[in-house]
């Protein structure tokens, strides 16, 4: 009989029950703030977001144990891997499951810690305290009859120290010898399991190499809670919801997969400006070929538990200088208005206006750094009835007139307005040489 004391939370964690539990979980949280990239029209850029926004409680890889406790329902323990502090364990655990051979598992052992079942067909109710274990045993279709088989295992593998055995914590089962752990797993129930970090014979520590996340530890409560079976052997700590061995519904059924710890979804702001598609972790910013301005970005985060948050970024979009720069081969990034790809300190915009090869830290005849003071000359072919007009930007964005034709050289941006073997000359120099300036010249000709 399963205690009274369980029956409200199963309904609260169990599939098909009318009720649903949120975790004591940590949201998802900004691990470092998206930056606001600028692109050029009809250039893509794409976002590692997982390097952004994350589960703080999830470093390594994240596996999803869909737990079906007989007829009762089916819930989730999701898990958070240990990669780093347990690397051999980890692996050894990921291609079980690549393997499929944690496929229709059961749990064909719950240890109430110190009280021995007697043997069928009468059963005792489990107290939670010492572990729950799966990994051994699975369901397989032999013919036309299900029959209960080991699971198939590969080389024993080392001992490694990993985290406490603590409640929350999954780790390797073993038996006395050293680095003899194969496929067998087990979740600790109690603080007190810290006794397996160090046990003292000398088989060496039992890895505990992941943590459950949130609510998956009452599901483990739930199958410490069932009744246990003794069917002898391997089977001697059986838990099932009915005590009639020869009915698979009344078993804990284990599926094991690897999961994403965090998922995500965006949308822009401005759809005619940029539109968004996400891969994964990976989110594509896909900007208008046409138009220029600025669109917010809004992701949204969710975690295993259902929790979530949103965080938001701007994406301006410039006009691309592809156009100039395809005979150089530079990528888009490197094609934009206000790139250096030759790292001489002269953009982009500057190069190829007054002739320059972008990616060589060399600069046109006459054009020295913006910054120094001097002068920056521009040329255009002769034409007749040609008038000019020089305008001014910080950013390339918002463009202020500061001399035109008709102002003659009274003006001190110009410097000099010549003609040179049918060109025109005009030499701008910054009033300002402190502050980064950029500046593009306007051609008219009246017919």
């Amino acid at each position: 009989m399963i205690p009274r004391r369980w029956t409200l939370l199963m309904c609260a964690l169990l599939v098909g029950c009318a009720t649903a539990l949120r975790a004591d979980l940590t949201s998802p949280a900004v691990a470092q703030t998206i930056p606001a990239p600028t692109l050029a029209q009809g250039g893509n850029a794409t976002i590692n977001l997982y390097s952004y926004i994350n589960d703080p409680n999830v470093t390594g890889t994240a596996v999803r144990m869909t737990v079906k406790v007989g007829t009762l329902g089916t819930g989730n323990i999701d898990l958070a891997l240990t990669d780093t502090l347990t690397p051999i364990t980890v692996a050894n655990f990921l291609a079980y499951i690549s393997a499929g051979a944690y496929g229709n598992n059961i749990i064909h052992r719950s240890d109430p810690g110190g009280v021995t079942p007697p043997v069928p067909p009468a059963t005792v109710p489990a107290n939670p305290g010492f572990v729950i274990q799966g990994g051994g045993y699975a369901f397989v279709l032999n013919g036309t009859v299900v029959e209960l088989d080991a699971v198939p295992t590969f080389s024993p593998i080392q001992n490694e120290v990993g985290l406490s055995n603590v409640r929350g914590t999954i780790a390797m089962a073993k038996t006395s010898a050293p680095n003899s752990a194969t496929s067998q797993w087990f979740i600790n129930l109690s603080d007190s399991n810290t006794f397996l970090d160090s046990p003292s014979e000398t088989s060496g520590p039992f890895t505990a190499f992941g943590k459950v996340l949130g609510s998956g530890m009452q599901i483990a409560d739930i199958v410490s809670e069932l009744q246990i079976n003794n069917y002898g052997g391997a089977l001697s700590q059986l838990p099932l919801t009915a005590n009639v061995v020869n009915n698979t519904g009344n078993f804990v059924l284990t599926n094991m997969a690897v999961v994403p710890a965090v998922t995500y979804t965006a949308n822009s702001s401005n759809v005619s400006l940029v539109t968004v598609s996400l891969s994964g972790n990976t989110l594509t910013l896909i900007p208008s070929a046409t138009n220029t301005g600025t669109a917010n970005i809004t992701v949204t985060t969710t975690d295993l538990e259902g929790g979530q948050l949103q965080t938001s970024f701007n994406v301006t979009v410039l006009k691309s200088f592809g156009n100039w720069v395809a005979p150089f081969n530079l990528s888009v990034n490197a094609a934009l208005a206000t790139a250096n790809p030759s790292g001489d300190g002269v953009p982009n915009l500057l190069k190829f206006a007054f002739g320059g090869n972008p990616t060589l830290a060399t600069r046109a005849p006459g054009l020295p750094l913006a910054e120094s003071g001097g002068g920056v000359e521009f040329y255009q072919r002769q034409l007749s009835g040609l008038s000019y007009e020089v305008d001014e930007s910080p950013d390339l964005v918002n463009w202020t007139k500061i001399w035109q034709t008709s102002d003659g050289l009274s003006a001190a941006v110009v410097a000099m307005h010549t003609s040179i073997t049918g060109f025109d000359v005009i030499t701008i120099r910054d009033p300002a040489p402190a502050t980064l300036r950029f500046w593009r010249v306007r051609v008219t000709q009246t017919l």
